[in-house]
């Protein structure tokens, strides 16, 4: 236990490895210490995505400067600025890695002093090997006092703390509980104060009770609680007559209280003899007849940490330490016989205090962060309508205006597109609103969550464009991340639950989302459900990868000498040399074949409860990964030899299992995903609606081409199944700007020999947009006086789903004909209606679009 409670550096600590995240909770921060010491120590230690909450008022005094501003906030960091009924006062650094952890709880600050110059105490628990779950009671509670007082009403900052676990399983589960002996406890707005939690462990018939820390309450009222409740035969309070806040005349009215100086008693080693010893530690010590209890942490011997109400209470955290030897550790002895403040020190504190200009509590500037909307920013909390902020970007540079939006106050601030993209914060200049919002970037933050998957997926992906063999390694990853991880969507909720709710920002679109056949109601604001590595995966599918690759000129060919190593089933491991295209594009078939088949296997999972939002955002990263393999195939190493990576068959049996299992029957994948979202569209749907219509694409679906045909080769072509699959979608697809636009990108960057790209786009967006018109209101739909043709759309009874379908065949019977309809209920997938029985719409293309002909 010495080495326990020994001298350490946590300067020193900060370059340990090991660890993949941190969260420092602090009262003061001095920002150019962290941002350029500590967060570049942690980050070159692996230690990649840090939290940093502190108090809101000290927040908005480093601000006030331009030298002591933050200047990576919200980008390299997530920045927390904390308001509570008195003040944020934690001292937590806590620090998490796949299988192990450091938490320091104790009284240092984020400066300069508190990591390196002044005396302060700071207790530390390690979780390592086997035992890890053992240990983990002390991490759990730190990690779950901190997330209280992260805002609720903004749900990626709540993703950005709760991504402190990702890839750490043993902060999660079960774990043991607290042995008793050494705890944290912490005080809040909610539940007991601090002196209610200590009284219980207080030992039995106290004979010693020692006190120390740099600040007292006015009256001394902590104290004098204390004492009364206490009651122990000596009691002795420390102070540093140089530094202490403390009223001499009240120090002088405690009774049986024995003061000592102990500035510079602690027996530190390494510290320069000529250094100034700033005692900043808070101590309770009680040694009673059963034993003995240290409280060591932030909490200052004041009502505001110990006693105060939760209006006024701060937040603390401290740990209580009954184990035998925990004083002397600390060397409580050698404290509790320094020598006694003398007349000429209580003097100096008096003058001290008679030279300091009184104090005024003045109302400061309010200090909140916000997140990016389509439209502007969503705040934390209500800001007062029509509120003009300034966007402040790097160096200070004014960007442009937002404006608070609202009746009386409101959460969202609309900007223009400079400034939301581009703000560091946004500023209040006015003298009536002093205020500040600190932007947070979600995507950039997102960037720096995750562990050793992630970054091996980012290193393939980065390097794919120089070397194709990181295929292979790309593909294996993609699989593990997509089907292997547990953290593939969001916890965190859409939006706050609280009673705030009337102040958040408004939907484009009706308060609820009612989707029926006509597919989602459009305009309303996409949010992203994936989380962890399948979010960095999707962003780079989607946004980044393929940039270049048409452009990029291919590797050197492989000389004679240069050979592939030997396949595993479907091709499998490759060796790492100059790549043979031909076995590399072999085994990028057979890898992307496992994946479609697990991607199946997820789809059939779906239909239990609550898995359909992973199941969607599963299917967005198998369909992305498909189009980059695509968008791969255009460079010229690749389209010289006419590799395909991607066998044309399981494209096909992706494209027709994911149509039917997202919007095919009474409760397809896509309502329930919706439902679970709680009637929030969300941007992963809107991937997949696009990928899907693109999907049709790769897969030949043309109803030009196939309306000449006439027919003539009816359900053998399959070209009218691949048509009613995408009549499925289409409503959804003409519904969503969002699934329209990767629909056109993706087909403009993937065109085919004899094809014209731009009119197959505005031909099937059309018929998409036709479908959508008929299923908004099929009791219009006319029998045509012709027979029905192959390609026609049928409008069945009321009692089928969906009911309006095309016609894959027609069979002529004696005075009538039979059409030929998919069914995926039906075995053979068939299903046939008289055709005097239903009503039907040819198509017939018409200026680049498809319309229903007349009757």
């Amino acid at each position: 236990m010495e080495g326990e409670l020994a001298s350490i550096s946590l300067m020193d600590h900060l370059s340990e490895p090991g660890f993949r995240a941190s969260v420092i909770a602090t009262y003061n921060c001095y920002f150019p210490f962290y941002e350029e010491v500590v967060l570049r120590r942690l980050v070159a230690a692996g230690c990649t995505h840090n939290v940093l909450m502190m108090d809101a008022a000290r927040c908005a005094e480093a601000f006030a400067s331009e030298d002591l501003r933050p200047r990576r906030a919200g980008r390299d960091y997530t920045l927390i600025p904390v308001e509570v009924g008195g003040a944020f006062h934690p001292k937590i650094l806590l620090r998490v890695g796949k299988s192990k952890g450091a938490l320091f709880v104790g009284s240092h600050n984020l400066t300069l002093s508190g990591f390196g110059l002044n005396d302060e105490v700071t207790t530390v628990f390690r979780a390592q090997g086997a035992s890890i779950r053992g240990a983990a009671a002390p991490f759990r509670r730190a990690f779950e006092f901190l997330a209280g007082h992260v805002p609720s009403g903004l749900p990626d900052v709540v993703e950005a703390y709760e991504g402190l676990k990702l890839g750490v399983p043993w902060l999660e589960g079960p774990v043991a509980a607290d042995a008793g002996d050494r705890v944290i406890l912490t005080s809040s707005a909610t539940g007991a104060d601090l002196w209610s939690q200590i009284v219980p462990r207080m030992p039995r018939d106290v004979a010693t009770a020692f006190v120390c820390g740099p600040f007292f309450d006015p009256k001394l009222a902590f104290a004098r609680r204390l004492l009364a409740d206490v009651r122990p035969r000596e009691a002795v309070i420390g102070i540093d007559p140089a530094s202490v806040d403390i009223d001499p005349d009240e120090a002088a009215r405690l009774p049986g209280v024995r003061f000592v100086n102990v500035a510079g008693v602690p027996k530190l080693p390494h510290r320069r003899e000529d250094s100034v010893h700033y005692l900043h530690a808070k101590v309770l010590w009680f040694h009673g007849a059963d034993g003995e209890l240290l409280v060591v942490g932030s909490a200052n011997p004041s009502v505001a940490a110990f006693l105060a109400p939760p209006a006024s209470r701060n937040a603390e955290a401290v740990v209580a330490d009954r184990r035998v030897g925990a004083g002397a550790a600390l060397g409580m002895e050698a404290l509790r016989a320094a020598p006694p403040v003398t007349e000429a020190d209580w003097s100096f504190i008096a003058e001290r205090r008679a030279t300091q200009p009184a104090r005024v509590d003045t109302p400061g500037r309010k200090v909140w962060i916000a997140t990016p909307t389509a439209h502007g920013f969503l705040a934390q909390a209500p800001i007062r309508a029509g509120v003009v902020l300034h966007g402040i970007g790097e160096e200070g540079a004014v960007l442009g205006h937002a404006v608070v939006r609202g009746e009386r106050s409101g959460t969202s601030i609309e900007a223009p597109e400079g400034v939301r993209d581009g703000a560091y914060f946004l500023e209040a200049r006015s003298p009536g609103d002093p205020m500040l919002v600190i932007v947070h970037r979600t995507e950039e933050i997102a960037k720096n969550l995750g562990g050793d998957t992630r970054k091996a997926l980012r290193q393939a992906l980065g390097a794919l464009e120089e070397d194709p063999g990181q295929l292979e390694t790309l593909l294996k990853l993609t699989e593990k991340v997509i089907f292997d991880s547990d953290d593939v969507v969001r916890t965190t909720p859409l939006q706050s639950t609280g009673g705030a709710s009337s102040t958040t920002e408004p939907s484009m679109g009706p308060a609820s989302l009612a989707v029926d056949a006509a597919g989602p109601k459009a305009g309303r604001r996409r949010r992203r459900l994936a989380s962890g590595d399948v979010l960095v995966l999707l962003d780079a599918l989607m946004r980044r990868l393929g940039e270049g690759l048409s452009a990029a000129p291919g590797p050197r060919p492989p000389s004679d000498q240069e050979q592939i190593g030997a396949d595993e089933e479907d091709g499998g491991e490759l060796a790492r040399e100059a790549p043979d295209h031909e076995a590399l594009a072999k085994a990028c078939r057979g890898k992307v074949r496992r994946l479609i088949k697990r991607m199946e296997g997820q789809l059939e999972l779906a239909a239990g409860p609550d898995r359909a939002r992973r199941a969607v955002v599963q299917l967005a990263a198998v369909l992305g990964v498909l189009r980059a393999l695509r968008l791969i195939e255009q460079r010229p190493e690749w389209r010289r030899k006419r590799l395909e990576l991607v066998d044309r068959d399981d494209a096909w049996w992706l494209y027709e299992s994911a149509a039917l299992a997202l919007v095919w029957g009474a409760e397809p994948v896509a309502q329930r995903a919706l439902t679970e979202a709680d009637g929030e569209m969300f941007e992963e749907l809107s991937m997949v609606v696009g990928l899907l219509g693109w999907l049709a694409w790769e897969v030949g679906l043309d109803v030009e081409v196939a309306s000449e045909r006439g027919g003539q080769r009816g359900v053998e072509d399959d070209s009218w199944v691949t048509a009613q699959l995408y009549a499925l979608l289409a409503p959804w697809l003409a519904a969503d700007p969002e699934a329209i636009s990767i629909l056109e990108e993706s087909v403009a960057r993937t065109p085919k020999r004899r094809v014209d790209v731009d009119r197959w786009f505005i031909v099937h967006l059309g018929l998409a947009e036709r479908l959508e018109e008929v299923l908004a209101d099929p009791a219009r739909a006319a029998r045509p006086a012709r027979r029905p043709h192959p390609g026609d759309l049928v409008v069945l009874a009321e009692r089928f789903s969906p009911r309006v379908r095309v016609v894959l065949d027609v069979n002529a019977i004696v005075g009538d004909a039979k059409v030929v309809l998919f069914d995926a209920g039906d075995e053979s997938g068939r299903r046939e209606f008289l055709a005097s029985k239903v009503a039907s719409l040819p198509w017939e293309p018409e200026r680049g679009g498809l319309v229903a002909a007349s009757a």
